[in-house]
């Protein structure tokens, strides 16, 4: 399995995948003349597209977004799971406190989570050159990072620097 990542300002519609990727790796050497050379014999290729949402509301009417719906930080982040649960958790406080008021009970939600949600997405957007490197020395620096991540104190700083601050309410239910 191969895992090609790669940064582009807009989708290709009507590009082949398998020419999108000849295109965007072509002339990067090492290994991938032959590796995208073996593409020609390939029948499951998997294909996608990683993007962020952003929308001005997260809902119309009695119909909400939660989750990656409303406001996909990144698929690359991997904090898409734990936020769903945390806005499920809110909306849930919510829905209660204003007592079925599904109006209300929304915008409690968003004003609520929308700072937090949009603050993630900001920071996400800031490392998509250490996720999608453009460059030799990029690629070298997000590999020796990567690495360095797993030695103990560093492990310990970097795990605090992405800790979130978000307080979640104390609903009674």
């Amino acid at each position: 399995m191969f895992l090609f990542v790669f940064r582009a300002e807009h989708d290709n519609p009507g590009v082949a995948p398998k020419d999108e990727l000849r295109d965007q790796f072509g002339d990067v050497g090492w290994e991938s003349r032959d590796i995208l050379a073996a593409l020609d014999d390939v029948e499951d290729l998997y294909f996608d597209v990683v993007s962020q949402i952003r929308m001005d509301r997260w809902s119309r009417g009695r119909v909400l977004l939660i989750g990656d719906a409303a406001g996909c930080i990144s698929l690359l982040g991997g904090e898409g799971t734990g936020l769903a649960i945390t806005e499920a958790y809110v909306l849930a406080g919510e829905l209660a406190r204003a007592g079925g008021d599904h109006r209300r009970a929304f915008d409690a939600y968003e004003k609520r989570l929308r700072p937090f949600i949009e603050g993630k997405q900001a920071s996400a957007a800031k490392f998509i050159w250490f996720f999608a490197t453009r460059t030799r020395f990029g690629l070298w620096f997000r590999n020796v990072a990567m690495r360095t991540m797993n030695f103990g104190p560093l492990a310990t700083l970097f795990a605090g620097s992405v800790r979130d601050d978000f307080e979640l309410p104390d609903y009674t239910w």
